[in-house]
């Protein structure tokens, strides 16, 4: 399968490093790791009910759920690096907020409040930095630049979580740890130093043009070839990571103690997803991409027989839900890869915003057949299902990938 996209002319600039991209896009996850981790634990302490918890820790599936609608106001009105500056510093605050006020019955509504501004907020560092990636990186480099972009995001939502966390317990009060924390995500704009801004499109138009543009933009990759080959990988049944989210459960089953499970879905996992986002990146750059995002989306079929097959230990449980999460990592990381391929420059947050719903929403129905097929048929069967579930997808890929026709797509490098 050729490259989706090829450029039109040479960079004149040097391409920054990849790292830079785990670097400002960690505060997006730290704002959505924090709740799930840290406030979720102290809630726990402070004897909220799970449901009061979970009310919390669910406004940050409202913000991102629903960030492509409010993706244009980032790509169209001021300038990226003001974008993040000001949301890096909104995130901050909240941040801030939440650890100052104490967590009772009484203020569980107002963390919610102040969880769903930060992670509203924070999807304007996810539009600031997609745009920002997709002018400073090159077709030889979006692999690794949508790997390392996307590591960050995950590190944050795990390790930066219990990194919070860890911060509550041992500061002497717990807005010393918030203050720590904002002062962690403030820094986390330093890079932007180094990059170039993109010129900001349509800048003295209208509202109702800009959102016309957006909306031709959006059809211009739809139309296309690539765009459309996206599309069928972001909705089909695989590489959606659906059997991790029941790893704590099965933990019992494999005899691993509460610290082992802690340690594997903890720190543990955030490694080793890093270390895949990076993988899968790499891999889109030396493959072509669907190719690249094909392979992962195998190998993480491949860690469902390995988890049914290894032994009931906690090393077995260790090992292969390690290598299960590394192979997720690489599904991230490829499938960020592809996407950067085909948006181009302009409305970047727009379009790539589009494939990451859309993926997010058809992985949600793998999540809920796994949780049925758990039920019916225990762990093993939940895993067989999702792995038959993959095999059958990429088969219907590999045909409908020949009949899929459209325009060309091109970018302005």
């Amino acid at each position: 399968m050729n490259m989706l996209v090829a450029d039109a002319s040479p960079r004149v600039r040097p391409v920054p490093h990849p790292w830079v991209w785990a670097v400002l896009y960690f505060p997006l996850g730290l704002a959505f790791g924090f709740p799930a981790v840290a406030l979720g634990y102290l809630g726990s302490r402070s004897g909220l009910p799970v449901s009061a918890i979970a009310g919390v820790v669910g406004m940050t599936f409202l913000g991102s759920g629903w960030k492509f609608l409010w993706a244009p106001v980032g790509d169209y009105t001021l300038s990226r690096k003001t974008w993040y500056v000001i949301a890096v510093s909104l995130v901050a605050v909240t941040l801030v907020a939440m650890t100052v006020i104490p967590i009772s019955p009484d203020t569980v509504r107002l963390l919610s409040v102040l969880t769903l501004a930060s992670t509203v907020a924070a999807t304007f560092i996810a539009f600031a930095t997609e745009g920002l990636m997709a002018h400073n990186t090159t077709r030889d480099t979006r692999g690794r630049a949508g790997g390392w972009f996307q590591s960050g995001n995950q590190f944050g939502q795990t390790a930066g979580g219990g990194i919070g966390l860890l911060l509550i317990q041992h500061a002497p009060s717990t807005w010393v740890a918030g203050l720590a924390l904002a002062a962690i995500v403030l820094a986390c704009a330093l890079p932007l130093i180094g990059l170039e801004e993109p010129p900001r499109a349509l800048g003295d138009a209208s509202m109702g043009d800009r959102m016309r543009d957006a909306a031709r933009e959006l059809l211009s990759v739809v139309r296309s070839r690539a765009g459309r080959i996206a599309l069928i990988l972001a909705i089909l049944p695989i590489g959606t990571g659906a059997a991790m989210f029941l790893f704590s459960a099965i933990g019992p089953e494999f005899h691993a103690s509460a610290d082992v499970v802690s340690a594997v879905l903890g720190l543990g996992g955030g490694v080793a997803i890093v270390a895949g986002c990076i993988a899968g990146g790499r891999l889109a750059d030396r493959v072509a991409k669907p190719t690249a995002y094909a392979i992962s989306c195998g190998l993480g079929l491949v860690a469902c027989v390995v988890i049914v097959f290894s032994p009931r230990t906690s090393a077995g449980y260790a090992a292969s839900t390690l290598f299960y999460t590394f192979t997720l990592g690489m599904v991230t990381g490829s499938f960020t890869g592809l996407v950067l391929a085909i948006i181009g420059d302009t409305a970047a947050a727009t379009k790539i915003n589009l494939f990451f719903a859309l993926n997010t929403l058809f992985s949600l129905g793998m999540l809920r057949a796994c949780g049925w097929a758990h039920d019916a048929w225990s762990t093993n069967g939940m895993l067989l299902t999702e792995a038959l579930t993959g095999v059958a997808a990429l088969a219907l890929f590999v045909v409908l990938a020949r009949r899929v026709g459209g325009t060309e797509l091109g970018t302005s490098r």
